[in-house]
């Protein structure tokens, strides 16, 4: 067997692995290639009529390379403080304002790929933690209601740089449980994680330790001790690794050679275009039904009862004596007004 075809058969077994259990953790120094492996995996699963891919893209390196995809972006203000917190666990506590309408995208495209504007990793992983827990929802609901108590179809998680996601700090805050949950039982549920980082330190330890590693190139300082274990048994230096040369299960294998087919396309507005075309609308009166309702009108009342003196408005004057003080002061009386004097 060539060595191409050894790679692509190695490739191939890569995905397969990670969509059934559970899912893959690439570690690989700068420019090694991670991307473009994530790339070649995401493109082979799309393939399939029964897999679903969601990618979550902070960098926005699927944005400008990866193949053409319906792209949902996530803008800074979708993510909002709750403002009823009531503990300090709570603190970093957020809300969707936009649910509605990633609801209704998640509900009308098979693949997206959600663009995360924010730069702050407890919102990105906020959002994951939201999307994610949704589907898995769906899918437990869908596993109750067939014969073989099966779901239907799989999913995959992209998320590379994943570190900025999940790190130590956030998996251990009472927000990860419920997502901690879904991650260990993922493959229950026939769902997968495709996760990335340069160093596997960065990524949070809580969750890599339930994926299988996928090794690329990774300098001295960054080797932990598991890392060197694996070195010496295979008799290999991760330091040397030459680009887009991987090793998975015992076996290296390149990666296969990646050439971009269409871009990305923005859906928001389409999504919101059809959130409002959704909504109830009145309906429209008859002539008919309008003529009725004009000559049925109530007739528009009027209380004189209470009009009384108490409520008449009072004069700028207090009496009429200073009214009269007033005219006579200016010397001048209208007599078109006040009449004709008797005494001129």
């Amino acid at each position: 067997m060539s060595i191409e075809n050894h790679s692509e058969n190695k490739f191939q077994k890569l995905v397969e692995h990670g969509l059934k259990h559970g899912g893959i953790h690439v570690v690989g120094s700068k420019n090694h290639g991670k991307s473009r492996l994530l790339f070649s995996m995401a493109r082979q699963l799309r393939n399939l009529e029964n897999c679903r891919v969601l990618i979550f893209d902070g960098s926005e390196t699927w944005l400008y390379a990866f193949d053409k995809i319906p792209t949902f972006t996530v803008n800074e203000s979708d993510i909002v403080l709750v403002n009823d917190v009531k503990t300090t666990e709570e603190i970093e506590r957020y809300q969707l304002t936009n649910w509605h309408l990633i609801e209704l995208a998640l509900k009308t495209y098979k693949d997206l790929l959600f663009r995360l504007k924010t730069r702050k990793p407890s919102k990105r992983g906020f959002f994951v933690r939201t999307v994610v827990n949704y589907l898995d929802k769906l899918q437990r609901e869908q596993r109750a209601t067939t014969k073989d108590n099966e779901a239907k179809g799989y999913i995959a998680y992209f998320i590379e740089e994943a570190q900025d996601c999940f790190n130590s700090r956030s998996t251990t805050r009472l927000e990860a449980e419920e997502f901690l949950t879904v991650f260990n039982e993922a493959r229950n549920q026939r769902e997968a994680f495709f996760t990335a980082s340069q160093r596997l330190t960065d990524f949070s330890k809580t969750i890599r330790t339930k994926q299988v590693y996928c090794l690329g190139s990774i300098s001295e300082e960054d080797k932990a001790v598991g890392i060197r274990r694996i070195e010496k048994h295979y008799n290999i230096d991760f330091a040397k690794m030459p680009l887009r040369t991987w090793f998975f299960e015992g076996e290296k294998f390149t990666s296969p050679q990646w050439k971009q087919n269409g871009k990305p396309y923005q859906i928001n507005k389409e999504v919101k275009k059809r959130y409002i075309e959704a909504l109830p609308k009145p309906k429209r009166k008859s002539l008919r039904e309008r003529l009725s309702e004009w000559w049925n009108r109530k007739p528009r009342k009027v209380y004189l009862d209470s009009y009384t003196e108490e409520t008449e408005p009072k004069s700028v004057y207090n009496d009429e004596e200073e009214a009269d003080s007033e005219i006579e002061e200016d010397g001048y009386v209208d007599t078109e007004i006040f009449g004709e004097d008797e005494d001129v």
